[in-house]
C-alpha cells in the first residue's frame, strides 16, 4: 500500500496547508458461527480506508475514504479519488475554528520495541481448523451437562489481521501489524421450567493461545448455577463483585481520567490530583504496553510512543489521560504546568478524527484469590451479572441496576439469586473496596479482579 501514500504525499506537498497526516488502514476478518455441530454462519472480508487531518491557518480539516474489492491493487492510481478527498479536508477547515492547539505528533526518535501482538501464523490456518474451534465450544459447553444443557447459542470464532500506517507532515513515518483472534458462546440450562443462560469468551494475538474447552465449559457451569434463582430480603449487604462486573463499572470511572472532561469540568475528578478518592487498597493504570491487552500497540492514534500511565496509586489520585491537544490546552491555560500526551489518542475506525481515550485500563491485581474473598462473606451477596448500565450517569455515578448471582453465608454458596436490584453510587462503591482479587480479566479495554465491597444497598423482597 505504499505507492497508495506516495500518491497522497504527492497531492499533499502541492496544497496550501500548514501540516497533514494521513492514516491507512488495512484488514481482513473472519467469522463464524455454529449451532448444532453445524456451519450457522461464515464470514471473511477485507477493508481498505485511509484518512486525512490537514491543518492550515490553524484550523484542523477532516476526510477520510473506503476503497472497497478486492481487485484494486496497490499499484493502481487513486490519484483523483484521492486529490477529491484531500481537497474535502481543506474545506472542512474553513468551517473550523482556529485553534493554537492543534498539532502533529514529532517523528520517532527512535523506534518502538517490538510487542508481541500479531500472529504472523494466523493467515496460514486453515478454515477448518477455525470452524472447529466454534464446533468445540459446542461440545464443551454441553459436556458440563448433557441433560440440562439444551441449547447452545451462538458458538462463535472471530479474527482481525490489521497493518496500521501512520505519516505526518513532521517526518513521522510508521507501520504495525496487529492480530486479534476470539471465542465465544452461550449455553442454555433448563430444569422444572426454568431456564438460565451462561455466557462466556476469550481473546488472545495467538490463535494457538485460546482456551476453547475453559470457554465452553465456563458458560455450561454459569447456566447451571443459574437455575433456582430466588429473591433476598431487602437491605445493606457486604457484596463480592465478580470481574466482569467490576470491569463494567469500572468502564465508567475511565470516562472521568480523560482530560476532556477534567477541562471542562464533567469530571468528578477535576482539582483531586494528589487527594485520596478511591479506597486506599486501589491502584489504577492505563498500560498502551499491556502484551495481553486488546488496545495494545506501539503508538497511539497521532503517533504518539504508548506508554504505562499510573492513574491511582494506594486510592490517591495521580494523573489523568492526555493526546496531544488537551495536553498543549492545559499548558496554554496553566503557563508551565508540562502536561504532556500520554499516548492516549485513540482512533475509533476511519470515520472519525482521532480523541483522547483509554488503551488498556485496568485495576491492578490483588494477592487474595476469589476462593479466599467468598470466606469473607458471612452473610452477604455475589453479584454476577448487572442489566441496564447504560443508564448509570457517569458525572454523578448514581445507579440503580437489576442484578442476579448468589446469596453466600458463611462463605459457602446458598443459592443463586435473581429479579433483585443493586443501588447507589459508582465512586463511592470504589470508596469501599475491602478485599481484591488476584483474578485480573479483561472485558475489551477494560479490566479488573474481582472486589468486595463493605456494603451495597440491595432491592429484593
Amino acid at each position: 500500500m505504499n505507492e497508495i501514500i506516495d500518491q497522497a504525499l504527492r497531492i499533499l506537498k502541492k496544497k496550501p496547508i500548514d501540516g497533514y497526516e494521513v492514516y491507512l488502514l488495512q484488514s481482513s476478518h473472519f467469522d463464524v458461527e455454529s449451532k448444532e455441530e453445524k456451519i450457522e454462519s461464515l464470514q471473511a472480508s477485507q477493508y481498505l480506508g485511509m484518512a486525512f487531518r490537514i491543518l492550515r491557518h490553524r484550523r484542523m480539516g477532516f476526510s477520510y475514504t473506503t476503497f472497497s474489492g478486492p481487485s484494486r491493487s496497490a499499484g493502481q492510481n487513486f490519484s483523483r479519488e484521492l486529490d477529491r478527498m484531500i481537497e474535502d479536508a481543506v474545506t472542512s477547515s474553513e468551517a473550523a475554528s482556529a485553534d493554537p492547539c492543534f498539532d502533529f505528533a514529532p517523528s520517532l526518535k527512535a523506534a518502538p520495541a517490538p510487542l508481541p501482538i500479531f500472529d504472523e501464523t494466523l493467515g496460514r490456518i486453515s478454515e477448518k481448523a477455525k470452524i472447529e474451534k466454534a464446533k468445540s465450544l459446542e461440545a464443551a459447553a454441553k459436556s458440563v451437562d448433557s441433560e440440562k444443557i439444551k441449547k447452545v447459542r451462538k458458538a462463535s470464532y472471530g479474527e482481525v489481521l490489521s497493518r496500521t500506517t501512520l505519516v505526518n507532515s513532521n517526518g513521522f513515518e510508521f507501520s504495525y501489524d496487529h492480530s486479534l483472534a476470539s471465542v465465544s458462546v452461550t449455553a442454555v440450562a433448563e430444569e422444572g421450567g426454568d431456564s438460565e443462560m451462561g455466557w462466556d469468551f476469550d481473546f488472545s494475538h495467538f490463535f494457538n493461545q485460546l482456551d476453547v474447552e475453559s470457554v465452553g465449559r465456563s458458560a455450561g457451569t454459569k447456566a447451571l448455577e443459574r437455575l433456582g434463582g430466588k429473591r433476598i430480603p431487602s437491605g445493606v449487604y457486604p457484596v463480592l463483585i465478580r470481574n466482569n462486573v467490576a470491569s463494567e463499572f469500572l468502564s465508567l470511572v475511565a470516562h472521568s481520567f480523560l482530560t476532556d472532561q477534567v477541562q471542562k469540568g464533567k469530571s468528578p475528578l477535576k482539582g483531586k490530583r494528589g487527594e485520596r478518592f478511591f479506597s486506599p487498597i486501589l491502584t489504577i493504570v492505563d498500560d498502551g504496553l499491556y502484551t495481553k491487552g486488546i488496545s495494545t500497540a506501539p503508538v497511539d492514534g497521532e503517533g504518539v510512543p504508548s506508554q504505562r500511565t499510573p492513574l491511582v496509586g494506594q486510592g490517591v489520585v495521580t494523573g489523568y489521560l492526555y493526546d496531544r491537544y488537551w495536553a498543549n490546552r492545559e499548558n496554554r491555560s496553566s503557563a508551565g504546568s508540562g502536561a504532556g500526551s500520554t499516548g492516549n489518542s485513540r482512533r475509533h475506525g476511519i470515520k472519525s478524527p482521532p480523541g483522547v481515550g483509554i488503551s488498556n485500563f485496568f485495576i491492578e491485581p490483588g494477592d487474595l484469590d476469589p476462593p479466599k474473598l467468598m470466606e469473607s462473606l458471612s452473610r452477604g451477596m455475589v453479584v454476577e451479572e448487572v442489566m441496564g448500565l447504560h443508564t448509570v450517569d457517569p458525572i454523578s455515578g448514581d445507579f440503580s441496576l437489576g442484578c442476579t448471582g448468589e446469596w453466600v453465608e458463611r462463605g459457602e454458596r446458598v443459592h443463586p439469586v435473581k429479579s433483585i436490584a443493586i443501588a447507589g453510587n459508582l465512586f463511592e462503591l470504589f470508596q469501599k473496596v475491602i478485599g481484591v482479587g488476584t483474578d485480573l480479566r479483561f472485558f475489551g479495554g477494560v479490566g479488573s479482579p474481582t472486589l468486595l465491597v463493605k456494603e451495597l444497598l440491595i432491592s429484593g423482597n
